[in-house]
């Protein structure tokens, strides 16, 4: 699945990063980014730019993905915005399976129906069909055994002809999508609420390979039983409807400071055996964390707040980010250090890798997802946080 998806310069993002879970559900207020990161999904897998999203038509659109913790950049540069394959990176063709499937708030159903046909009519190419097109591009460059080119993508494109008015209800929609046979989907749903009955939302999801929904009904973030992506257009205080769209009576709310601690905490809790117990609340930041504890505990919900080392809480970790209760032989294989042990202080840490400290922070909140265990001591300082 995809586990971060970075955006440069296309509709609501100038540059960001974003975490996302198998099941992700989007949430936000107007213009923070919920369509933005469906539609550049349709931009990497099926090159459906939008010209009028492009925020400065003299600087590249970039969409990056990670997969399996391989990156998979695609680049668009001005002025045509086509595929500049010399700033792509990744062999693309590792990932031609996979398909994307977006549904926009307002549905074509011709689309719709001819999108779901070609997906459906998917299959994996073989060494015996790579063979085949090898030998036809063989002499592209007029050279007997060209080897200059890569096999970058194939596209089947399967259309019917739809001829007649046609008009589906909530139901059928549904019923469509859970028909769908191809195991490598993702499917991106726009405004979940608009054209699917939320209860259905197991059924139609139940064999794809990831899904990320989108939606403005609090209703729905409140009981999501998966992964919620809250992303804040500005500070925590004009965005304080986005974290009260997860607040529901049932919970107690552990807020954290940042989006790639989210994935730390739900894991942990996963572990713990406590999920159904506590939500996590990303906070924008240490500054934003007095201010919605304020806010939700004047309207009587149990906060508890969880902070890095660094800040010297009771209820605070005793290392100073969540990243030193990462693995040190992972550490070190990839990001070619050679600790022996992780450093007490975070300076020191990120000091000795050669990347950005939130290119660190986003690979290992993905391997905290996958790879977390409870004799990790953070899941054993969490339970202790929580205990007490």
């Amino acid at each position: 699945m995809i586990d971060h998806i970075f955006i440069r310069n296309y509709k609501a993002f100038q540059r960001e990063n974003i975490p996302l879970d198998k099941f992700s559900l989007l949430i936000g207020s107007n213009n923070s980014g919920k369509t933005t990161v469906l539609e550049a999904l349709d931009l990497f897998f099926n090159t459906q730019i939008r010209f009028e999203c492009i925020r400065d038509t003299k600087e590249d659109v970039v969409v990056e993905i990670h997969i399996n913790e391989q990156r998979y950049r695609k680049t668009f540069s001005p002025p045509s915005y086509e595929i500049n394959f010399k700033k792509c990176i990744g062999d693309m063709f590792e990932i031609n399976h996979i398909k994307y499937l977006y549904i926009p708030k307002v549905i074509n159903d011709q689309a719709l129906l001819n999108s779901i046909l070609t997906i459906n009519y998917t299959t994996k190419i073989d060494a015996t069909e790579q063979a085949k097109m090898f030998k036809i591009f063989d002499y592209i460059d007029g050279k007997l055994g060209n080897d200059n080119y890569k096999l970058f993508s194939i596209n089947n494109d399967i259309k019917m002809n739809i001829n007649k008015d046609i008009q589906f209800s909530k139901n059928d929609y549904t019923v469509m999508l859970s028909n769908i046979t191809y195991h490598h989907l993702i499917l991106g749903i726009d405004n979940v609420e608009s054209n699917f009955d939320i209860d259905a939302i197991k059924k139609m999801t139940k064999y794809t390979y990831q899904t990320l929904f989108t939606t403005n009904d609090s209703e729905i973030a409140k009981h999501f039983d998966y992964s919620v992506v809250s992303l804040y257009k500005e500070d925590i205080k004009s965005e304080f409807e986005t974290v009260r769209k997860r607040i529901t009576n049932h919970k107690k709310y552990i807020l954290v400071e940042g989006k790639y601690d989210v994935a730390w905490f739900e894991k942990a809790l996963q572990l713990l055996e406590i999920s159904d117990k506590y939500r996590v609340i990303p906070c924008g930041g240490y500054g934003n964390i007095t201010y919605v504890k304020e806010q939700l505990e004047k309207e009587h919900f149990e906060t508890i707040v969880v902070t890095d080392g660094d800040v010297e809480l009771d209820s605070s970790l005793k290392r100073d980010v969540i990243e030193l209760y990462g693995d040190v032989d992972y550490i070190n294989s990839r990001f070619g250090t050679n600790f022996k042990t992780l450093p007490a202080r975070k300076r020191d840490f990120f000091k000795r890798i050669r990347v950005k400290d939130d290119i660190v922070k986003k690979v290992l909140s993905s391997w905290a997802r996958k790879n977390l265990k409870l004799d990790n001591k953070f899941v054993v300082e969490l339970n202790t946080i929580l205990m007490d």
